[in-house]
C-alpha cells in the first residue's frame, strides 16, 4: 500500500488474507484517548509488537490509533491483520469489511483486502439471530457480541451489528467459543444470550422498557386555622361597616349642599359659586355613594369564610370577584353616563333651562349617579374582599390550596368587560 511506512509493509506482507461474510460488525467505539505520541512512534511500536508475535497488542495498538486518525485506512487494515494473526477472527472479519466499504482505498489495497477478507471468512462461524419487536415499537435495533475471554490478555473489543431491515434475520460472523450476543435499542429493555457458536439460530425477544410508576399520595386536606377565619371574617365585617358608615356621613353632607338654602335660591348674579357648589354636592354624594358599595362588598366577601371548605371558598370569592368586576366598569359607565346632563346644563344653567330655579329643580334628585357609584363601590368591595380572601387561604393552605386570581378589565372595538384569570 502506497500510503504506509516499511514497517507496515512487512506487517502487511506477514498478516495472513481475510475474507467476505454477510454481516458487518464494527467494534465499538470508546472515548479515544490522549496520544502519547506522534502517529509515526505509534504506528512503528505496533508494528514491532506485530513482527515479535505480539499480536494482541498490536491490534489494540492499530485499534487506538484507527480512533485516532479515521482518515488513514491502512490502521483499519492493519488492525484486522493482527486481529486475524491473533486468532480473532470475527473481528478479522468486521475490520476488513469495513475497510472495503471504504471509497478512499485504491485498486491494489481492496484486491489485498479481498484476500484477507476470503481467508479470514472460512473461519468464522454464521450465527443467525432473529429478534422479534412489538409491531407498535420502533424497529431499529443493534446487536452487540461479546467474547467471553478465555484468559486476561484475550482482549476483544465488543462488535455491533445494526440491524438495519425489519422482521429479517441477521447473521453474525463469530469465532468458535463463548460469546454473549445483546440487543438494544431505544425504548426497550436491553436483552442477551449467552450463546456456544455453532449454526444453532438465536431467538431473542425484546420487551418495551418500563416506565417507573411513582405512587404520588392524594394530598392531605389542610384547613385555615379557625382563629384565622373568625379575625379575618371579623376585620371585613368591621371595616365594611366603618366605610359604609363614612360613606352615609358623605352622602349626608353631598345631599345637605345640594338642597342647602345657598344653592336653592342662589344671590350670587354670576351663579359662579352657585355651580361650583351644586357641582361639588354631586361629587361629595357619588364619593359617599361608592364607599357605602364598598363597605357592603366588603361585608359580603366575610360571608364567605363561613364555608368550612377551602374549595367552596375559593369557587366563591372567584364568583363574587367576576361580579364585582361587572359591577366596577359597569358603575364606572354609568356614572359617567348620568353626569353627562347634569355637567351640560350646570356650565350654562340658562342656556337649556328659564332660569336657576329650573336648573335646580331639574337635577336635584339625580338618582341614576349616585346608584351607579353604589354599584361602582360594591364592585370594589367584592374584588378587594375576595383577593384578600384568597391569598389568605393561599397563604395558609400553601401552594396546593386556592389558587389566586386576577381581574383585569377588557376593552376594544365594540365591547367592554372584565377578564378572570387564575387557577382553579
Amino acid at each position: 500500500m502506497s500510503s504506509l511506512c516499511v514497517s507496515m509493509m512487512m506487517l502487511l506482507l506477514v498478516a495472513p488474507a481475510g475474507a467476505a461474510a454477510t454481516n458487518t460488525g464494527t467494534p465499538a467505539e470508546a472515548t479515544a484517548p490522549a496520544a502519547a505520541s506522534d502517529k509515526a512512534e505509534r504506528t512503528a511500536r505496533a508494528a514491532k509488537f506485530f513482527e515479535g508475535g505480539r499480536y494482541v497488542e498490536a491490534a489494540l495498538e492499530f485499534e487506538a490509533l484507527r480512533r485516532d486518525y479515521p482518515g488513514d485506512p491502512s490502521l483499519l487494515f492493519n488492525a484486522a491483520a493482527s486481529r486475524d494473526a491473533a486468532g480473532h477472527f470475527a473481528h478479522a472479519v468486521a475490520y476488513v469489511r469495513e475497510y472495503l466499504a471504504r471509497t478512499d482505498i485504491g485498486p491494489d489495497d481492496r484486491k489485498q483486502g479481498e484476500e484477507q477478507l476470503e481467508e479470514s471468512a472460512r473461519k468464522v462461524t454464521a450465527v443467525t439471530v432473529t429478534v422479534t419487536l412489538p409491531l407498535e415499537g420502533p424497529q431499529a435495533v443493534t446487536v452487540v457480541a461479546r467474547h467471553v475471554a478465555r484468559s486476561p490478555a484475550d482482549l476483544r473489543p465488543e462488535l455491533t451489528f445494526p440491524r438495519t431491515t425489519p422482521r429479517q434475520p441477521l447473521k453474525l460472523e463469530l469465532d468458535p467459543g463463548a460469546w454473549i450476543v445483546r440487543v438494544e435499542g431505544p425504548g426497550y429493555q436491553p436483552a442477551e444470550q449467552q450463546v456456544a457458536v455453532a449454526s444453532t439460530p438465536l431467538a431473542i425477544s425484546l420487551r418495551p422498557e418500563l416506565v417507573a410508576v411513582v405512587h404520588t399520595p392524594p394530598p392531605q386536606v389542610r384547613a385555615v386555622p379557625p382563629e384565622v377565619v373568625e379575625t379575618t371574617s371579623r376585620g371585613l365585617y368591621i371595616s365594611g361597616g366603618a366605610v359604609a358608615a363614612a360613606g352615609l356621613g358623605f352622602i349626608a353632607g353631598g345631599v345637605g349642599m345640594i338642597h342647602g338654602q345657598r344653592v336653592k335660591a342662589c344671590d350670587d348674579p354670576t351663579l359662579a359659586a352657585c355651580r361650583r357648589r351644586f357641582a361639588s354636592g354631586f361629587v361629595v354624594r357619588n364619593i359617599g355613594s361608592t364607599l357605602l358599595g364598598a363597605g357592603a362588598g366588603l361585608a359580603a366577601s366575610g360571608l364567605v369564610w363561613r364555608a368550612n371548605d377551602p374549595r367552596r371558598r375559593m369557587i366563591a370569592w372567584s364568583a363574587l370577584a367576576a361580579v364585582g368586576g361587572v359591577g366596577l366598569i359597569l358603575g364606572e359607565v354609568l356614572v359617567l353616563r348620568g353626569t353627562i346632563p347634569f355637567s351640560r346644563d350646570n356650565t350654562d344653567p340658562q342656556g337649556t333651562l328659564a332660569g336657576w330655579s329650573d336648573h335646580w329643580g331639574e337635577h336635584r334628585h339625580s338618582a341614576l349617579p349616585a346608584l351607579a357609584a353604589t354599584l361602582r363601590g360594591l364592585g370594589v368591595g367584592l374584588v378587594a374582599g375576595s383577593v384578600a380572601g384568597l391569598i389568605v387561604q393561599r397563604k395558609h393552605l400553601g401552594p396546593g390550596g386556592a389558587r389566586a386570581i386576577r381581574v383585569e378589565p377588557s376593552a376594544g372595538p365594540g365591547h367592554t368587560g372584565i377578564v378572570l384569570s387564575g387557577r382553579f
